[in-house]
């Protein structure tokens, strides 16, 4: 098991505590290229590893890339209302036991280089659990960087 993968599994396993997760996934974000790549998911099947979405930003107005990637600030959807306002995959998050996100820039070098995405039940984050999910973005940030500089 590779340095990376083992580092992404221990988050997952942290993240399922706290803030909670039923699903993480870890992707790395390329604006240049206008792609964000995942690298980790704990449900391959749903959400494999190398999935892509391209283009990242989808118009001139994308709420998600605002926050996300301009502002350097988390993404949250507290419940599956507004989940499914934001998300085009809500059916398959929802089919999951999902209805809450959590998705924290990773910031290196004043760069936006990835995300960590937590999803669980409907109504399971609140404030407290962003925190706890920035802190978890913040341990990630030399493994993604090392990621970005493999390429």
């Amino acid at each position: 098991m590779s340095d990376a993968q083992e580092a992404f599994n221990d988050l997952a396993a942290v993240a399922r505590r706290s803030p909670g997760a039923k699903l993480v996934t870890i992707s790395t974000i390329d604006v240049d290229e206008d792609q964000m790549i995942r690298v980790y998911s704990t449900d391959p099947e749903n959400y494999p590893v190398g999935g892509r979405d391209e283009p990242l930003r989808e118009g001139d107005d994308d709420p998600w890339y605002d926050r996300v990637v301009v502002q350097q600030r988390p993404w949250v959807s507290f419940d599956v209302d507004h989940l499914r306002e934001n998300f085009a995959d809500h059916e398959l998050i929802e089919s999951l036991g999902c209805g809450a996100i959590i998705n924290v820039p990773v910031v290196h070098e004043g760069a936006v280089i990835g995300s960590i995405n937590l999803l669980d039940a409907d109504g399971r984050y609140d404030h407290s659990s962003v925190d706890a999910a920035v802190l978890l973005a913040a341990r990630i940030v030399p493994v993604l960087a090392s990621l970005d500089q493999d390429h």
